[in-house]
């Protein structure tokens, strides 16, 4: 590809500018998109950990349930991207503000894509070791996650019609695998063993859709990067539910059954001991960077609206955020996985459900009723730091209710409507609002 051409790629991809009506795209390669992050290891390692502590129609359910809920919320913010044109972060300028969403919405995005990013370039790195080592080849970790961290940041830098085509390809080589993993274990272990290992459930059922919801709250509260493209509420309602449950309930049931069938609840191992271990590495490999070139993509947005980047910059943002996740890998974050999920469930849910109360409710769902705030909108980020606050004490296990993750969307949804109102047309909401034109003027 010419530099020319290159540079076309690159600039297809907008920061934190608007999304026009001729650059919007079909749902279905959204949908992809989706379907190639939810086929990647965490699910994988997800479903390994409910092999442990649920039966297996337990592990089938909360998987359900929990993604459900995450593609209802999906699909109310998602649309709010597709209505406005905008991002995820620039969606949360009503209700939180222009200042204020750089210090909720962008931050917390920011925070934890990239140490998404770094979880899954340390996975990545592990499996292309473990590949090194068939082939008698010892390679050093910290070399391997420079070198797939670097080629994950790449293909982020070219955006979203990189990233699909990457999933074109790589995502039915996994979902073979994947399959192939499952019928492997079952075959060789029996569906009676697999089934009949865990007969009554460790883990509250609660607890488990709450893991399910923090696995992906993130993602669920970023969805109006992908939509914002979309040309209509319907597409981004096929995108948002076929790209998603399908796909997340296969990967964890096969994480389970492979985890189950193999006696192995690392991902690596487990699909090592497939019987074809260098196809099996290579794939695997493939998994991680479908997934992390989303997660560096979405930092780099965040830091765009964070810093009120141009447009033009956002390669060059995205190569930093990339930078910084790789040295966050060599330094062993994937180690601390389970703890940072359940930090992450906590206190991400409640923003997404403040901006849907901002937009459904307070707005009516009218996009000529919505227009950024400038400053802070104290009533957001008042609702958010209630609604993560109950989260984390209740994932600290202060108290339980029902789900963390669930419950402090309850508390923020409702807490904003309510704060609104009664503060509606005092300061504490704004110092008034602005055009999305003027919003986005430094980005252009």
């Amino acid at each position: 590809m010419d530099e020319i051409n290159k540079d076309a790629v690159v600039k297809q991809d907008k920061g934190i500018s608007q999304i026009t009506e001729s650059e919007k795209r079909s749902w279905g390669s959204i949908a992809f998109i989706w379907i190639g992050t939810m086929i990647c290891i965490p699910m994988l390692m997800v479903g390994g950990i409910f092999a442990g502590a649920l039966t297996i129609g337990s592990i089938f359910w909360a998987t359900v349930i929990g993604f459900a809920v995450c593609c209802l919320l999906m699909i109310l913010d998602g649309i709010i991207g597709s209505d406005l044109g905008l991002n995820a972060t620039m969606t949360s300028t009503r209700a939180f503000g222009m200042t204020g969403a750089n210090f909720s919405m962008a931050l917390v995005i920011f925070i934890a894509e990239t140490g998404w990013f770094a979880v899954q370039t340390a996975t990545c790195a592990m499996a292309f070791d473990t590949l090194m080592e068939i082939m008698g080849i010892a390679f050093p970790f910290w070399l391997s996650c420079i070198i797939w961290g670097a080629v994950m940041c790449v293909t982020a830098v070219y955006g979203v019609r990189w990233m699909s085509v990457l999933n074109y390809v790589a995502v039915p080589l996994l979902l073979i695998l994947c399959i192939y993993g499952a019928v492997h274990s079952i075959g060789t272990t029996g569906w009676g063993p697999i089934s009949s290992t865990v007969t009554s459930n460790a883990m509250a059922m609660p607890a488990a859709i709450s893991t399910v919801i923090g696995l992906f709250a993130l993602g669920a509260t970023c969805n109006a990067d992908y939509t914002r493209y979309c040309r209509s509420r319907a597409d981004v309602a096929k995108a948002t539910v076929l790209g998603v449950l399908p796909a997340a309930t296969v990967m964890i049931l096969v994480g389970a059954i492979m985890a189950l069938g193999t006696g192995n609840y690392d991902v690596t191992s487990m699909f090592a001991g497939l019987g074809m271990p260098v196809v099996a590495m290579i794939v695997l490999v493939l998994a991680t960077w479908t997934t992390n070139t989303g997660n560096a993509y979405m930092s780099g947005l965040a830091v765009c609206k964070m810093f009120s980047i141009k447009d033009k910059n956002r390669p060059i943002v995205t190569i930093i955020v990339g930078i910084i996740g790789i040295a966050f890998a060599i330094m062993g974050l994937a180690d601390v996985l389970n703890t940072y999920i359940s930090i992450i469930g906590a206190v991400v849910p409640p923003i997404i459900g403040i901006i849907v109360a901002d937009y459904w409710v307070i707005c009516k769902g009218k996009k000529e009723l919505w227009a950024p705030q400038k400053g802070i909108n104290w009533v957001g980020i008042i609702s958010w730091i209630c609604g993560g606050g109950f989260a984390l004490l209740e994932t600290l296990g202060v108290f339980s209710v029902f789900s963390p993750a669930l419950d402090g969307i309850i508390i923020a949804f409702v807490l904003y409507i309510i704060l609104y109102k009664l503060l509606s047309g005092t300061k504490l909401i704004g110092q008034g609002e602005m055009t999305i034109e003027e919003a986005t003027a430094k980005a252009k």
